[in-house]
């Protein structure tokens, strides 16, 4: 599976494959480092849309803010327990005694 003329990982490298590696791998280090930070533009987008249209866009704050999970689960519970009712009243062959 191996050639015999691979180097193994055990053996001594050469000085310029080792400066060859260890300038790579700077490289990589100060392009990970240099990354831009992330920037949040819509709250900023946001504010100036309501500022500038005197608070009839985003001036009630539901559009502005996460809603909770538990809205969610309440809402949907809600309508299974109305499709559920209504699949029983409407189903023929069905009675509820």
């Amino acid at each position: 599976m191996t050639d015999k003329d691979d180097p193994r990982p055990d053996e001594p490298q050469s000085e310029s494959e080792e400066s060859t590696q260890e300038s790579v791998r700077s490289i990589l280090r100060r392009a990970h480092i240099r990354r831009p930070p992330e920037i949040d533009l819509l709250t900023g987008v946001q504010r100036r849309i309501r500022e500038r249209s005197r608070g009839r866009f985003y001036g009630d704050g539901w559009s502005r803010r996460t809603s909770p999970t538990s809205t969610y689960v309440v809402t949907s519970l809600l309508m299974l327990v109305i499709l559920s009712l209504v699949y029983f009243v409407l189903l023929p062959g069905v009675r509820l005694q």
